[in-house]
């Protein structure tokens, strides 16, 4: 049995705000999407983007804006697969990525800036807690 609409769309747009591409990429896979595999092959991209120095920060407004985005679109996939009102999961996955993004920037510049752990690996493990999220999420 899976979470409540509700909360699995807060969790979808808190992926959006970790990794903009992975929540979409996570919701085509779960639905069985025929743009399933494009969207991963985005994702996997913007994994391997977001490692390098060129990197935008995901707090710039353009980022933050298609992030906001990709947690609302997400958040009304699910409602459309259970066939609710997209309204309020919409909401609450724009909500969601609005609080990955801004609490996944300042948990990986603590870990970095003030613990002192190298950013590549607190990358990792944030690609991987959000492919986790992601995963439980959708389905």
């Amino acid at each position: 049995m899976s979470a409540p609409l509700v909360l699995r769309a807060f969790a979808i747009g808190t992926v959006a705000g970790l990794r903009s591409m992975t929540a979409p990429a996570a919701t085509l896979l779960a639905h069985e999407s025929m743009w399933a595999g494009p969207a991963a092959f985005a994702a996997v991209g913007e994994g391997i983007v977001d490692k390098l120095p060129i990197a935008p920060a995901r707090t710039s407004p353009p980022a933050l804006v298609i992030r906001v985005i990709s947690g609302a679109l997400c958040g009304a996939a699910l409602a459309r697969h259970e066939r609710s009102a997209p309204l309020l999961p919409a909401t609450l996955g724009a909500i969601g990525a609005l609080a990955g993004t801004f609490g996944g920037y300042n948990a990986r510049r603590y870990l970095t800036k003030v613990r002192g752990f190298p950013d590549a690996p607190v990358a990792l493990v944030e690609d991987a807690l959000a492919v986790i999220l992601a995963r439980n999420a959708a389905a």
